[in-house]
C-alpha cells in the first residue's frame, strides 16, 4: 500500500516519526492510522468490528 499523501508516524521499533512522501511504501504498522487520515488509498478490507453484545444470550 502506497501514500497518496504526505504521512508523518512511528514506525515501530523507532523513537522518532518519519515522514513519508507520497508514493512511498506504508509499513503495515501504520496502514489503519494512514487509512483513518486518507494518507492511503483503503485498497483492503475495512477493519472487523466487534459484535455488539445486546445481552440475548440465544443470538
Amino acid at each position: 500500500m502506497k501514500f497518496i499523501q504526505p504521512f508523518k508516524g512511528c514506525k515501530q521499533g523507532d523513537l522518532y516519526p518519519t515522514q513519508f512522501a507520497v508514493g512511498d511504501e506504508c509499513p503495515p504498522e501504520l496502514e489503519f492510522a494512514a487509512m483513518d487520515v486518507g494518507a492511503v488509498a483503503a485498497d483492503k478490507p475495512e477493519r472487523k468490528q466487534k459484535a455488539v453484545n445486546d445481552g440475548n444470550p440465544g443470538a
